[in-house]
């Protein structure tokens, strides 16, 4: 069976950028639904749709935010470790996380933005 991510998914991922993984033994059970309304009662802007990567041998379930405060107050509760989004793997590899594999560009001289 092949992962094909949707436009959906797509569109998602661009206006959610920072993400942070959580070991799986903290997400699921009555976790689960801690997470959940934590973000609702702080007004986090979580994504609804998780996915899950494996890095070394151990599943981590990814959180997606809209902003970045967000996710750092996620992390500050809940611990985990931030993940960019170039670092998933794709094709058959889509659920490997190639941790720390992400290096910034060096920033053109002629780059005002902020």
């Amino acid at each position: 069976m092949s992962h094909r991510q949707t436009r959906l998914e797509r569109i998602a991922e661009g206006s959610f950028p920072y993400w942070v993984c959580l070991i799986e033994e903290k997400c699921t059970g009555a976790n689960y639904d801690k997470h959940r309304e934590f973000c609702r009662t702080h007004g986090l802007t979580l994504l609804a749709h998780r996915h899950s990567v494996v890095w070394q041998k151990e599943w981590y379930c990814v959180f997606r935010f809209g902003e970045q405060d967000h996710a750092a107050r996620f992390m500050r509760e809940f611990g985990g470790e931030p993940m960019h989004p170039k670092e998933k793997g794709k094709g058959k590899r889509w659920a490997q996380w190639k941790k720390g594999t992400y290096k910034p560009k060096a920033r053109n001289p002629y780059d005002f933005s902020p």
